[in-house]
């Protein structure tokens, strides 16, 4: 039994392993790459740091791979999904949640792997969580007789690290309908964007992973068999089941923020229901006010004033034919 594996941030050679179907994995160090190549009757799987000059260079002079599969592995500012054939076996971009994972969409990492009948050569440039999970799992089941049988062992453990999330999700909106029902709706507006947010980048990174997963599973080559197949088959289905939770927690998403609006609009309707009201009751007020601080002959109770005696009645029609006139110009307008 190897010892307990540590995250490990730091190093060029994350980890590396030779696995057979019938022993504990071997630890492989960097300085033992090159003999663990030569040897047969297991896989190899190694993982780099791409923030290391020197995980970088063995990639690029020792690993074998050419410009193609290197420019996927090395590629710092692409990180689509993505999942190629090339030559005999696969390159591919995978997504996953960063090490220490704050619930922001911008943590989800990239995960890049070449892997044949072989080799599984795999990067990445921040600590991740499902690939840490298997090498953890290793200490109680690394036995592998094929490099497809520990590619469906890291896809599984994907998708199960990112229905964690969605189940962190649908905890957060829970308590996201128990703030819009609490009526503290900036805070409700402020969470349930940022959750809005997360759900797209999600389906945005699931939905082609699976699809690529998918070709990968239905594959023909030779040393992928159809045990290999089912298991890979079995663990794409684990993605399709994310992706239809990720759905369902975006259309909820949608409704709450539906909901969210519908109560703010009815609060705003409310206040301006409240403001016309007020508005009706003292509009006859400062038309009464209005009138008496006139400064014309003629209003009652006011001696003096501008004009002659009947300045005042002239002005009350005034008011009044504008009011019609107004009346008038609006009716046939409703």
């Amino acid at each position: 039994m190897t010892s307990a594996i540590k995250l490990d941030t730091g190093t060029d050679l994350i980890c590396g392993y030779f696995l057979t179907p019938d022993a504990p994995p071997t630890p492989v160090a960097f300085e033992e790459i090159g003999a663990a190549q030569q040897r047969s009757g297991g896989v190899l799987w190694l993982h780099f740091n791409l923030a290391s000059a020197r995980a970088r260079d063995w990639l690029e002079r020792q690993s074998g791979l050419d410009a193609f599969a290197l420019e996927i592995l090395l590629d710092a500012n692409d990180d689509r999904t993505r999942l190629e054939p090339f030559d005999d076996g696969f390159v591919a971009v995978l997504s996953d949640m960063q090490y220490d994972f704050n619930f922001e969409p911008s943590e989800i990492g990239a995960l890049r792997l070449f892997m044949d009948d072989r080799r599984i050569v795999s990067c990445r440039r921040h600590p991740l969580k499902a690939v840490d999970r298997l090498r953890k799992a290793l200490n109680d089941h690394g036995r592998y007789a094929s490099t497809a049988e520990l590619m469906a062992d890291l896809i599984e453990h994907l998708a199960d690290t990112l229905s964690e999330v969605v189940s962190r999700a649908e905890t957060d909106l829970d308590k996201v309908e128990d703030t819009i029902l609490a009526e503290r709706y900036q805070m409700a507006r402020q969470r349930l964007g940022q959750l809005r947010q997360l759900v797209v980048k999600l389906r945005r990174h699931v939905s082609p992973q699976r699809v690529a997963l998918s070709r990968l599973a239905a594959s023909e080559v030779p040393w992928i068999n159809d045990d290999d197949s089912a298991r890979l088959r079995h663990a794409v289905e684990k993605f399709a089941g994310v992706l239809y939770d990720i759905e369902a927690l975006q259309d909820r998403a949608k409704v709450l923020q539906d909901e969210l609006l519908a109560r703010v609009a009815d609060q705003q309707n409310h206040s301006l229901h409240v403001l016309a009201v007020v508005t009706v009751i003292f509009t006859p007020m400062t038309l009464i006010s209005g009138i008496f601080g006139m400064n014309v002959a003629g209003v009652p109770g006011v001696p003096g004033g501008i004009g002659g005696e009947h300045a005042f009645w002239w002005v009350m029609l005034l008011i009044m034919l504008s009011g019609l006139v107004m009346l008038l110009f609006l009716r046939p307008r409703k």
